[in-house]
This record gives C-alpha cells, sequence and structure tokens, in this order.
C-alpha cells in the first residue's frame, strides 16, 4: 500500500503542474463563456451541440454578442481550452496560414471514411500536390463550359417537381423541396464529376447515397453522433475496434471508385488510340483532369486511387452543400414574397436564352445569391489547429477578463480554434443592426457592405467558401448550381411557408429538420405558362 503513495504524489503533482502550465498561457487572460453552460465533460461544445445554426439562434452568436469576437470556451473531455475568433483579421491570418493550422483530428477519420483520401481530406505538401493538380477543373472557363448539364438537370428537376404537384389535391402543395433539391444537386455533380447519370436521384445508386448520407445526417443528430468524433478524437485506437460502423466506408465512395474505375480503363483504351494531335473534348471534371495528367511528369500525377477519391469528395461535398443553401434560399423566398416576385420579374425578363453569362449578370439574383449564402452558410463553423507556436494580430482592440486592452494573442502548438464562419457574415458592427435580416437589398445599394471591414472570401466579402489556399475549390461550381437551380424553380414555381416549425441544426452540413426529421416543407404552386410576376396577385 505504502508503494503507491509516491505514485499517487507524482501523479497529482503532474496533474497541478498541467493546470499550471495552462492557467499560465495568454488565452486564460480571455473572457470566458458562462460557466452554467458548461457540461462537466463535453464542456461548452455541448452547449453548441443542442442550439441551432441559425444565425439568430446559435450559442456561437448569442456568445460573440456577450463576450465580443474573441473568447474561450471550455473544450469536451478536460481538454485544454478552446479559442474562439470571429475578428477578420484573425481569421484570415489563420486561413492564409492553412497549412499551420490544420483541420480539427476529429474531422479527418470521418471525411476518410465518408469520401477518402481526397483535397478535404489532405495537409500540408499532400493537400498542395492534389490541389494544383485539381485546379485546372474548375477555373472560369472549366466552369462554364458544365452550364449546359446544370440547366438540363435543373430543368429536369422542375419536370419531376411538376409530375408530383399533378398527383396531389389542391392548387398549392405541400412539398419537401429537400428531396428534390439534394437528387439534383447529385445528378448535376454526377455529370459534371464524371458524366454520370444518376437519373435523377431514381437509380440504384442515387438511392443508396441518399439514404446512407441521410442516415449519417441523422446520426450526427443524436448524442452517439456527438460523443463519437469527440471520443475518437481523444483516443484515436477506438478506430481500430472491430466495429461495423467504423470500419465500413461511406456509399458515395464505393460508388465513385467502383464507377470511375471503369472509365479510367475506357480512358486508357481510348488514351491508347490518340495521337499528340488529338484530344478528348469531355467537359467533366475526371476528363479534364486525366488529359492533363497526359501532360505532366509522372512524379507529379496523382494516383488513380486520389482521383477517385476526390471524385467521391465531389460527389459529397459538392452536392449535399449546394442543396443545403438552395434549401433555406427557397425557404428565405417563402416568407418574403416581395423578394420573390422581384427575383421573378427578373428572369422572366431573361427570356428563355440560358447560358452563363446571362444568368451570371442578373443583378438581383446575385444579390439574392449573396444573401441566402451569408445568412445560412452550409458549413457555419471551422476548426483548425495550430501545429507551431504563433501570434494571432486582431483587427481592433479586445479587452481581456482583467481588463487589459490587447491587439494580438500569443498560442502554443496544440491549440484548438474554434472559427464560427455564421458570426463572421452577421456581425452587426459590420452589417448593421439588420444583420440577421434575410434583406438582397443591402448588395445594391450605392453604398453597399463596408467592403473594408467584411469577410475576406472567393466570392466578393463572403466567408462561405473560407480563404487562402484551402478555400474551396469548387466555389465557382457552387454558385452557378445555385443561380440556375434558383432561376428555373423561381420562374416556374412560387413558394409560401407552410407554418412548419423548421430548425436549422449542424449535423455534418446545415440541415433543415422538423423535429427529428430532416426535411424542408413548402407550399409549392406551379404558374402555368404565365410570364408576369404580377400573375400571383
Amino acid at each position: 500500500m505504502y508503494s503507491a503513495i509516491p505514485c499517487v504524489v507524482l501523479l497529482a503533482a503532474f496533474l497541478l503542474y498541467r493546470l499550471f502550465v495552462r492557467q499560465s498561457l495568454p488565452i486564460h487572460g480571455l473572457r470566458i463563456a458562462p460557466a452554467h453552460q458548461k457540461h462537466w465533460l463535453w464542456g461548452h461544445e455541448y452547449a453548441f451541440w443542442l442550439q441551432e445554426t441559425n444565425v439568430k439562434q446559435s450559442q456561437h452568436s448569442r456568445w460573440a454578442a456577450l463576450l465580443g469576437p474573441v473568447y474561450r470556451i471550455k473544450a469536451p473531455l478536460f481538454n485544454p481550452d478552446v479559442l474562439v475568433v470571429s475578428d477578420n483579421v484573425s481569421t484570415q491570418h489563420i486561413f492564409q496560414h492553412c497549412y499551420r493550422y490544420v483541420k480539427a483530428p476529429e474531422f479527418r477519420p470521418n471525411a476518410e471514411k465518408w469520401f477518402g483520401k481526397g483535397i478535404v481530406w489532405a495537409e500540408g505538401e499532400e493537400h498542395q500536390q492534389q490541389r494544383k493538380v485539381l485546379a485546372p477543373a474548375f477555373t472560369l472557363a472549366s466552369v462554364k463550359r458544365m452550364t449546359d448539364d446544370v440547366i438540363l438537370c435543373a430543368e429536369n428537376l422542375n419536370a419531376r417537381l411538376l409530375k408530383h404537384l399533378d398527383t396531389q389535391v389542391g392548387e398549392a402543395a405541400s412539398t419537401n423541396i429537400s428531396a428534390f433539391v439534394s437528387s439534383c444537386t447529385l445528378d448535376i455533380i454526377g455529370r459534371v464529376a464524371f458524366g454520370h447519370d444518376f437519373g435523377g436521384g431514381q437509380s440504384e445508386d442515387a438511392k443508396n447515397i441518399s439514404e446512407s448520407w441521410h442516415s449519417d445526417v441523422l446520426l450526427a443528430h443524436t448524442m452517439i453522433g456527438f460523443c463519437a468524433p469527440l471520443l475518437i478524437s481523444k483516443f484515436p485506437w477506438i478506430q481500430k475496434l472491430p466495429i461495423t460502423a467504423l470500419q465500413n466506408e461511406g456509399i458515395a465512395k464505393r460508388v465513385a471508385i467502383r464507377i470511375g474505375s471503369q472509365m479510367l480503363k475506357e480512358n486508357a483504351t481510348n488514351a491508347a488510340a490518340m495521337t499528340d494531335s488529338t484530344t478528348d473534348n469531355g467537359k467533366d471534371i475526371l476528363t479534364i483532369l486525366l488529359n492533363n495528367s497526359r501532360k505532366t511528369k509522372e512524379s507529379e500525377r496523382l494516383s488513380d486511387q486520389v482521383l477517385l477519391e476526390n471524385i467521391s469528395t465531389f460527389i459529397m461535398v459538392g452536392h449535399e452543400t449546394t442543396a443545403c443553401t438552395v434549401n433555406f434560399a427557397l425557404y428565405e423566398l417563402a416568407g418574403h414574397r416581395d423578394v420573390q416576385i422581384k427575383l421573378r420579374q427578373e428572369i422572366h425578363e431573361l427570356g428563355s436564352d440560358l447560358n452563363y453569362d446571362r444568368i451570371s449578370n442578373l443583378p438581383y439574383l446575385d444579390a439574392v445569391t449573396r444573401e441566402s449564402l451569408r445568412l445560412h452558410p452550409a458549413a457555419p463553423r471551422s476548426d483548425r489547429v495550430a501545429l507551431e507556436d504563433d501570434v494571432i494580430p486582431f483587427g481592433s482592440p479586445v479587452t481581456t477578463a482583467n481588463g487589459e486592452v490587447i491587439m494580438s494573442l500569443p498560442i502554443k502548438a496544440g491549440q484548438v480554434i474554434q472559427i464560427p464562419i455564421s458570426v463572421m457574415n452577421t456581425d452587426p458592427e459590420v452589417w448593421g443592426p439588420d444583420s440577421h435580416s434575410f434583406s438582397p437589398e443591402r448588395w445594391l445599394t450605392p453604398e453597399g457592405p463596408p467592403t473594408g471591414r467584411l469577410p475576406h472570401g472567393p466570392y466578393t466579402t463572403l466567408a462561405s467558401f473560407l480563404d487562402g489556399p484551402r478555400r474551396c475549390l469548387g466555389w465557382r461550381l457552387a454558385i452557378l448550381e445555385f443561380k440556375v437551380m434558383l432561376t428555373i424553380l423561381i420562374r416556374d414555381f412560387a413558394f409560401e411557408r407552410t407554418g412548419a416549425n423548421i430548425k436549422e441544426f449542424r449535423a455534418a452540413t446545415t440541415q433543415a429538420f422538423v423535429g427529428d426529421e430532416i426535411m424542408m416543407p413548402l407550399l409549392v404552386r406551379y404558374l402555368g405558362g404565365q410570364r408576369s410576376a404580377s400573375s400571383e396577385d
């Protein structure tokens, strides 16, 4: 018994030393989220999970209003405190030095399981190489060539929606629009990623992908789904346990690799018959990448497996993120009839000749797109871990818990950082007192938003696509999909809210829930062949 006493004393001394070291770090001078909202085991993370990600209801928004753009929270499982920053200068510093600030460790196991070791999973030099190889498939010229496929899929969506309404009773029918939108974005990404037709969501592969994703999202919305990534991050050996749910690969990953492998075989056969003067004019992403691969050194090429896992990544990340933002855009339009009518009038004036440039140049559609992305980013937050000691600058003074005013914060390697995108997009100090309101007109006023104080990003001044070397590679395609789908849907249908209590939760991506079900019920009415916005009156 006595021999155990020194061990206990040493353990106690070690824990006290760790506590002393933690308390001496500069981050502990920051203000902290309210203690009464902290869970004894899960820290303040549990409060985030319980609350909506809706910009008006999110815990990040409430604490930012209380504590400012820089504060700390208690981490789950007794880990060191987490730094939360929505200051634009701070986040720009982190995004620009993305290989110094990598994605949180709990993200990567799920990413590998769902869609493989593609660009979303990769870090450091591996990410740099993948991005260099993949970037030519997402240039403006490449995306423009995808427009016809995107328009075709959106028109097919309208046809399916009209067919559904024909089976309903009454002029307007309550419809779970998210099911239609998701099948359309899957159709689009199937065509533009590797020239595959998912049949309007009716093919066996499409149904399997949809059901798998639906199950994953529902799981993420449960206590098990909340706990599992945190436990795996803390105890990585859990991943090796012989548990089916931990070992099974994502359905989309399996589908992409199966279909893509066949395409690679066909491409190799075609390539053998091609000369230097002939080219494959395919416009899908996989064909573009394979064509470019022939022109590069073998040492700079991606393996077939990595190419296919990137296609898998595009299928899941590309279709579901766009779908969720389109769903919430329709919800906003359904609740703002004046905006919907004004948008429809602009679309009707466009006529039937749809192409990339004409759709892209519609000013009110562009304003609606920006406002929807501002209020409903597909990923409402981004988590990072510092790989080395650093000093994070602030764009405005931060007052610490003891009243000291600071303009930067030294951090240590291993510091976990949360960046709430939804807060950056709705900061009242930047966007004004109506920052949480849906108002496309804010983008059309002569003075416009205060550009000098807005977040940075590839799509003007929104943080929704992040920034820096890890900004969303497919942002141009996402904007094209969004605008084409809204154009064709609003042209032919009117949308109203049903009165259902729709809540917005973070479950893999931002999702609409009614109770425990993933759905976006809207009243949908076909406008016939009418081309006058006043026909709704």
